[in-house]
């Protein structure tokens, strides 16, 4: 570890203060107008975005809600900053856009990391900087930050001209989600097309004859920054963070708590559950998200179990970090699924309803950044279970025993007598 680092000096801490309290009067209302429109955003990333904020009946009321959810995206960070764990929502990822004039990507990626380590208050520990750029071009260059509390305030109130420049977006779950994601869903879930797609895959290029070659659905996420490394005792010093406490962390967040833990930073949630008051606006998308999620927690029994968390999610699923990746898949076939399905008493709505609570609670993590459906190849047995030491390739005769000796002799004699066909045809 670091040695500690020394008091601050009377101008340094009078510095501090004067920036906490400018922070302070930097609502979250206001902080939402300093990022991209709704628009501008879909121009960086083609995201479920327009789908989830669309469909109101004035252009105006759309780009109200798009504000209403930045505002509460503030409000989450800063309401649990008091929580400074790797995997608090304090530490919430931002799309950060500068737009500074005459600067290549790598001067306006320097310029925005400067301004935050120069700003009072704002240590190294309270954001982590990703260097793969969103959108690079010559008018805009945006990349992705998680920070804590009310950092993005301090650093707009420590430098008044940067919001004529630089746009920041607190990013929420449509915002993380490529566009196809809920039309692949959709498709994957209809009977006719998963019949197709899951079932009758051809068996070529099996490992061998007992066994088949099979599409599996998963989710492919990227991880924010400083998920992997992160300062876990707030002393300066960095920490390396294992794929699969990473892997461990994600899954919590979305089984725990009767799915309560994932609904308390909805914005969806508190819009249409009437948190927002009866007459804040929401779209379908909104109410559908917010079905799947409230369909969930209500299936959680008295003594704290829940079908769908505990066994489909937690037990049967494959959680795996790679590298900055984290992908979800499937651990049963899908004839095991349905077997599991009968077994739960679930009929085919609530496991689809369960999936869509899953790919939700996923892109709310705090520690997710894009999310988007991915298919992949899977080897099962020809009858669709996925235990392969049941399936295993025909055995071959050892050449060595008595009956593989007859064998090759049989053969070198067909072989001979082949040849002395062939010679006495020609």
């Amino acid at each position: 570890m670091k040695p500690p680092l020394p008091p601050l000096s009377a101008a340094a801490l009078a510095s501090l203060l004067a920036a906490r309290a400018a922070a302070a009067e930097l609502t979250p209302e206001d902080l939402a107008t300093y990022g991209l429109t709704l628009d501008q955003f879909q121009s960086v990333r083609r995201s479920e975005s327009p789908a989830d904020f669309g469909g109101l009946p004035s252009q105006d009321e759309t780009d109200q809600l798009w504000l209403d959810a930045a505002s509460f995206e503030y409000d989450v960070a800063t309401s649990h900053a008091s929580d400074k764990a790797s995997t608090s929502p304090g530490f919430h990822p931002y799309l950060v856009c500068s737009m500074s004039p005459g600067l290549s990507g790598n001067q306006r990626e320097g310029q925005v990391n400067a301004m935050f380590k120069d700003t009072p208050g704002v240590e190294s520990s309270h954001f982590y900087a990703n260097p793969n750029l969103y959108i690079n071009n010559d008018t805009l260059s945006c990349g992705t930050l998680r920070a804590f509390n009310d950092t993005i305030a301090k650093v707009y109130v420590a430098n008044p001209d940067a919001k004529e420049w630089m746009k920041v977006n607190p990013l929420h779950p449509s915002m993380k989600m490529a566009e196809y994601t809920v039309d692949t869903m959709e498709t994957w879930f209809d009977e006719e097309e998963v019949a197709d797609d899951v079932v009758s895959i051809s068996g070529g290029g099996a490992p061998n004859d007992n066994q088949i070659r099979v599409q599996v659905l998963g989710l492919h996420m990227l991880l924010c920054p400083g998920v992997q490394w992160f300062d876990e005792d707030q002393d300066q010093d960095m920490e390396d963070i294992s794929d699969d406490q990473i892997a461990e962390e994600v899954k919590n967040f979305v089984t725990e708590n009767g799915g309560e833990t994932a609904a308390e930073v909805s914005f969806y949630h508190h819009r249409v559950g009437g948190m927002d008051g009866p007459d804040a606006l929401y779209t379908e998308r909104m109410a559908l998200w917010n079905a799947h999620l409230a369909n969930v927690t209500s299936w959680t029994k008295d003594d704290g179990s829940n079908a769908c968390l505990d066994t489909v999610i937690a037990d049967h699923m494959l959680w795996i970090v790679k590298d900055k990746v984290l992908e979800v898949t499937a651990g049963l076939s899908f004839k095991e699924a349905t077997l599991l399905m009968e077994e739960m008493g679930y009929e085919q709505w609530q496991m689809e309803n369960c999936l869509a609570y899953m790919t939700y609670a996923l892109a709310l993590s705090p520690q997710v950044c894009t999310l988007e459906p991915r298919t992949r190849v899977r080897t099962l047995c020809k009858d669709g279970t996925s235990d392969l030491s049941k399936c295993p390739p025909p055995a071959v005769e050892d050449p060595n025993s008595a009956r593989g000796r007859a064998g090759s002799l049989w053969r070198f004699v067909a072989s001979m007598a082949g040849a002395a066909l062939l010679s006495v045809t020609l």
